[in-house]
């Protein structure tokens, strides 16, 4: 018998569920799951998904490579040649759809830097947070020193990084590492809602939105205001723009 995929991909309507799967390893992190992880979002990238959630099995996130993990599944190119499974946070940060990671438990190394690529985080007093690399004697990947000198400040980021201690669930919100806290029990079923609530919003408008904050990064702010009142342009001047102004009026 084949060993399950160690990533689930499940549809629900317009939401995707990214589950890793190694829960009898803490969703540990081996080169068949970065295979697996970014083929899954590169097919929801393309997809018309609207929101992705990614959370792991079990009782964990995913703590960070599992250096105990089988040959079969840690075989690798060349170390000196990144390929496209380190790009999984990558297509997480810039991907058309909105990126939800749902932590509870450990989420460390790796499995941290998916995480804070996410737009956004959410947690439960529970989990505990490293980002483990240096503690290891390797210098870090899958984007984690980018992501979190954006969300946390290069000053904390660095301190992050260079003293890898762990850190619980109120600590991460306290610094904006995730931005909610729910009970563990409950942490699956409220990212689902409020994935669910973003996904009824107006495709375009959401897209177009996720795609500002990626543009943001990297232009001048001249250029960038040119970019959003394009994009504002196309949501405005639709024909069914006074409908979707109507039905708001009516919920309020």
């Amino acid at each position: 018998m084949s060993a399950p995929s160690p990533v689930q991909v499940e549809r629900l309507g317009a939401v995707a569920l990214v589950t890793l799967n190694r829960p009898e390893r803490r969703n540990g992190v081996t080169v068949a799951m970065c295979e697996d992880l970014h083929a899954a979002i590169e097919e929801i990238a393309a997809s018309d998904v609207r929101v992705l959630i990614l959370r792991g099995a079990g009782d964990d996130f995913c703590v960070g490579a599992d250096i105990g993990a089988s040959p079969e599944e840690n075989a690798r190119p060349s170390p000196t040649e990144p390929t496209a499974m380190y790009h999984a946070s990558t297509l997480l940060h810039t991907m058309p759809q909105v990126t939800i990671a749902a932590i509870d438990g450990g989420c460390a190394g790796a499995g941290m830097g998916w995480a804070m690529a996410c737009d956004l985080r959410f947690g439960t007093p529970r989990a505990r947070f490293s980002t483990a690399f240096l503690n290891v004697g390797v210098s870090g990947d899958m984007g984690l020193a980018w992501s979190l000198e954006r969300v946390v400040g290069g000053a904390r980021a660095r301190e992050l990084l260079f003293f890898p201690d762990r850190f619980g669930g109120d600590e991460a919100l306290r610094l904006g590492v995730v931005t909610r806290l729910f009970a563990p029990g409950l942490l699956h079923a409220e990212a689902l809602a409020l994935a669910k609530t973003l996904a009824e919003r107006d495709p375009l408008a959401l897209r177009l939105m996720k795609a500002n904050f990626v543009s943001a990064e990297t232009l001048p702010l001249g250029e960038y205001i040119e970019v959003e009142t394009t994009r504002h342009l196309q949501t405005t001047n639709r024909p069914e723009l006074a409908r979707l102004m109507a039905a708001t009026r009516s919920r309020s």
